[in-house]
């Protein structure tokens, strides 16, 4: 049992709940054609994609944890399904926009997904995600930034989705709610926007 599943059950009231969630789909879906066909990536509990769902997204979630998928299929019945980001059931072209929020911290290596997400986004397809999760994190904890690499550096990120054709196109940033550490303000998290060439 993986640590998520373990955790779906208070996994919302312990980081956010629905404000955090809002608050990264008010500025996801400004990233967003409107009335796109949305895939969230890692949905988890499904929180920020039904949260794009009310603000008119056509959206879809995968993850690899049954745990949160149990959690998520209650939000989006019909719309969700087990899957690893580098490997989706999906075909080629498909879909009109892939989010990732609070994902490639969690990843090893980046490209893989980027590749990935790539071949499932249509011609002129965006892929929106959030970057330096863990830098914004200490960044409000007032700490000083490890010398260690974080899966989701921005400037990495760039670069291996500019090398399968992702081009950015847009940056914006939410505050994440209820993520503070003690005595600290809320961490402020950067979102990338990416378009397939």
């Amino acid at each position: 049992m993986s640590t998520y599943d373990r955790h779906a059950a208070d996994y919302d009231a312990t980081r956010g709940g629905v404000p955090r969630a809002s608050a990264a789909a008010d500025v996801v879906g400004r990233l967003l054609v409107p009335g796109s066909t949305v895939l969230d990536l890692a949905t988890g509990t499904g929180i920020v994609a039904v949260e794009l769902r009310r603000r008119g997204f056509h959206t879809v979630g995968i993850d690899v944890s049954d745990g949160m998928l149990r959690n998520a299929a209650g939000r989006l019945p019909g719309s969700v399904a087990r899957a690893a980001a580098e490997a989706m059931p999906l075909r080629d072209g498909s879909i009109d926009a892939v989010v990732a929020i609070w994902l490639l911290h969690l990843l090893d290596a980046v490209a893989p997904t980027v590749r990935e997400v790539t071949r499932v986004l249509a011609p002129g397809g965006l892929f929106v995600t959030t970057a330096d999760k863990r830098a914004a994190s200490r960044l409000s904890w007032g700490a000083v930034a490890d010398d260690g690499t974080d899966a989701d550096r921005a400037a990495l990120l760039v670069r291996d989705c500019a090398a399968v054709g992702l081009d950015l196109v847009g940056a914006a940033s939410f505050v994440g709610v209820g993520q503070a550490a003690p005595g600290r303000p809320d961490p402020v998290y950067p979102v990338l926007a990416f378009r397939r060439n």
